[in-house]
């Protein structure tokens, strides 16, 4: 039986993959949480984490015996040249998140390939996973740019992306086709909670708002996140 290094936050989308490989695929999964104590949100995921555990444990012991411990990392990382290259690249293109950076360095320093991160399907020009899909993950062999598909990969080559055709409206549906709702509403995904709640206006806030996933955030607050995209002008339901 095959283990996946799965990047595992809590959140949504990989906590989806989680479910998708011990309870589809019945393999073993060792979940991987890098601890950032600058981050608002460490308190909550790490709560997030071990509720998901616990529901699973609760409702489906024999697939919670695939989920080794999990790998909490709490190491200082040095971005080496080629990293830092790449990502400085990869941001005359589309924004990139300086996670990616940090995940790569640490794949690197633990000798790590295929990697599972869960980035969902966004058909926006703008959006990362986009940008990913066109230039790196179903590059045409025949006509991509060989020079942008190696220097994407400097950081991307440690990583596979199994749910990048999946939105989150997507996991919904399967995630209610198999019953696995009580798990999935324990995920987490704001990065400025308040009293433990969704703040409705972070990024992450308003990326669930835009792919049509507001609900998952209290009624104030999620209106405090309307607003905020109205007057950004910024309002494009992402894909």
């Amino acid at each position: 039986m095959s283990t996946h290094n799965l990047l595992w936050t809590s959140g949504w989308d990989s906590t989806f993959r989680l479910l998708q490989i011990i309870l589809i695929e019945k393999e073993n999964v060792q979940p991987i949480y890098i601890i950032d104590k600058t981050r608002r949100s460490l308190k909550v995921e790490l709560e997030g984490i071990k509720k998901i555990q616990e529901k699973i444990k609760e409702l489906h012991p024999e697939a919670y015996e695939r989920i080794l411990p999990v790998w909490y990392v709490e190491e200082d990382l040095t971005l080496n040249k080629e990293i830092v290259e790449s990502s400085n690249y990869i941001n005359s293109f589309v924004k990139l998140g300086s996670q990616y950076s940090w995940l790569a360095q640490f794949c690197h320093n633990h000798n790590l390939n295929n990697v599972e991160i869960s980035n969902d399907k966004n058909l926006r020009d703008d959006s990362l996973t986009n940008f990913l899909m066109t230039n790196y993950i179903k590059a045409d062999t025949n006509t991509k740019d060989q020079d942008k598909y190696n220097k994407v990969g400097t950081i991307f080559k440690y990583f596979s992306f199994p749910v990048s055709t999946l939105s989150k409206r997507d996991m919904l549906v399967i995630a209610k086709k198999n019953k696995w709702e009580n798990i999935m509403y324990l995920t987490w995904f704001c990065h400025k909670p308040r009293k433990n709640k969704a703040c409705g206006k972070c990024t992450p806030c308003i990326n669930v708002i835009k792919k049509r996933m507001g609900f998952r955030i209290p009624p104030i607050n999620r209106m405090k996140g309307y607003i905020k995209i109205f007057f950004s002008r910024e309002f494009k339901p992402a894909s």
